[in-house]
């Protein structure tokens, strides 16, 4: 393979990361907000059950915790196989 061809395939796999790197960013927050919203409707009728709104509210706040929570989580691996690709590509992209 020659150097030129080697920067071509090196650019174009930099970019498939980077294109599904924010994909997932950007999915994952939207399918969240999604995800909080549709949670929300069956909640707030809860919370105004007598007798049972104050642990409709705290199952709510531990519910929408959890949720943030795997998100973030999902955020957070996705970063962090960001920047091992990235670095591996780097690898690559200086061997002899």
């Amino acid at each position: 393979m020659t150097d030129e061809a080697k920067k071509q395939s090196l650019s174009r796999v930099r970019g498939l990361a980077a294109l599904v790197r924010d994909a997932v960013e950007h999915g994952s927050r939207a399918v969240e907000k999604v995800h909080l919203e549709i949670a929300k409707r069956p909640f707030t009728v809860l919370e105004h059950v007598p007798g049972i709104e104050a642990p409709s509210r705290a199952v709510h706040v531990v519910h929408d915790l959890t949720v943030q929570s795997v998100y973030g989580s999902i955020r957070l691996v996705n970063g962090l196989v960001g920047t091992t690709v990235e670095a591996a590509l780097n690898a690559v992209e200086h061997k002899p």
